[in-house]
């Protein structure tokens, strides 16, 4: 009955001292007179000091048990509590860490750790809100309060033990390269990641954040890699089968209809993919000095990358023109057909023998001997002429007698 008592008094001077009085001195009073009238009220005091960010409540905590020993435990561990929940380690200075208590070595590691984890998620967050931010003042705002967040958390992660920082490298590190799995895209960012590292070893935080930048920019160029090689070895297998249904046949050569919807599938995919990732590393590209030696190696990639998909954007477009031509009854299905594959085979082996990837792990699965079919038979029955552009810009005098598509 006496316990039911003090909990009645405990939630009636709880509730009256909140609603009635909005004071944040009254309500801590108010909560530390409740205290009092609560069993395990050392805990109680915990609470309120922890939950107000009051180190100051820590001193009602008297935990006789540990007197004969000149220490205080509970306090102490009241004191880490607060420090770690305002981030604030000239709290730990508090603690008395006698015996059987925690220390102030370890109450500052911990809020150090804590504050680290809290500004990640913080400046996380604004680059979200940074990223879908539309008006300039806001963005502004934003990018400001990014910079002060980021300061802040260089300035707590100096603090750091070198052990502290080792770990956090080590951690951060393992993030960063647990979806490289691809070990030629491994040696390409270890490489690139050595050669840079010299001039940042000094500094975790420069290494680390080059290390993303390095394994972000060396992933996109090697999607971009395997998307390019993707269109130019189902083209070259196309190509392939075509010619040998020609050579084994007496009948023309045609690609059945579900060869022909694999091609454009693989097309549409492929290319779409390359215009979005290629785009992608035109951003991070622009993120590094021109005059930097990385900057001169990604570059050389982009550059090669970027031609090849406007090379297959130059294809693609000839093969939409004559598709609309096509629908608009300006040139009838044999004139297209003829003209469809014409272009690959033309446009396409040109393009396709003399492509080379820029990560040698994606190269062609066609055999050089293989393909070797496909270029001799192309040269010595396909004709190269300005007819195809010349059907384009003027199809109602298209005349396909001298193109030959296989």
């Amino acid at each position: 009955m006496k316990n039911l008592k003090s909990k009645i008094k405990l939630i009636l001077l709880s509730f009256f001292s909140t609603i009635l009085l909005s004071s944040c001195w009254f309500i801590e009073f108010a909560w530390n007179m409740a205290c009092t009238y609560v069993p395990d009220w050392d805990h109680c005091f915990q609470f309120i000091a922890v939950q107000s960010s009051s180190p100051e409540a820590c001193e009602n905590i008297k935990w006789t048990s540990f007197k004969n020993t000149w220490s205080n435990p509970p306090r102490d561990k009241c004191y880490m509590q607060v420090a770690i929940n305002m981030w604030d380690e000239s709290i730990c200075d508090m603690m008395k860490e006698w015996a059987m208590s925690y220390t102030k070595t370890e109450c500052q590691s911990w809020t150090r750790t804590k504050l680290s984890s809290t500004l990640e998620q913080k400046i996380k967050e604004l680059d979200s809100k940074i990223e879908y931010s539309v008006w300039f003042k806001e963005t502004e705002a934003l990018l400001k309060s990014k910079r002060e967040a980021e300061e802040k958390f260089r300035e707590n992660f100096q603090k750091l033990s070198d052990i502290e920082k080792l770990e956090y490298y080590t951690k951060k590190k393992d993030e960063i390269l647990v979806w490289v799995n691809d070990q030629d895209l491994k040696q390409q960012i270890a490489s690139s990641y050595a050669k840079q590292r010299q001039w940042f070893w000094w500094d975790t935080l420069k290494e680390l954040d080059w290390l993303k930048k390095i394994t972000e920019i060396e992933t996109t160029t090697k999607r971009l890699d395997e998307n390019a090689n993707m269109l130019v070895d189902t083209v070259k297998t196309t190509l392939v089968d075509m010619v040998n249904n020609e050579i084994n046949s007496s009948k023309d050569a045609v690609l059945d209809e579900a060869k022909e919807k694999m091609l454009e599938e693989v097309y549409k995919r492929s290319w779409e993919s390359m215009k979005y990732t290629l785009s992608n590393l035109e951003k991070m590209k622009e993120t590094y000095d021109k005059w930097s030696e990385y900057y001169n190696s990604v570059n050389e990639k982009y550059e090669k990358l970027k031609e090849s998909y406007e090379k297959i954007k130059e294809i693609q477009d000839k093969l939409w023109k004559i598709e609309k031509l096509w629908k608009e009854w300006k040139l009838d299905k044999g004139k297209v057909e003829v003209l469809k594959w014409s272009i690959l085979l033309w446009e396409w082996l040109e393009y396709a023998t003399s492509y080379v990837p820029v990560f040698w792990s994606t190269i062609s699965t066609v055999s050089k001997e293989t393909f070797w079919v496909v270029n001799e038979f192309a040269t010595k029955r396909a004709i190269r002429t300005t007819s195809i552009d010349k059907c384009i810009d003027d199809p109602l005098n298209c005349n396909t007698d001298d193109i030959t598509w296989y």
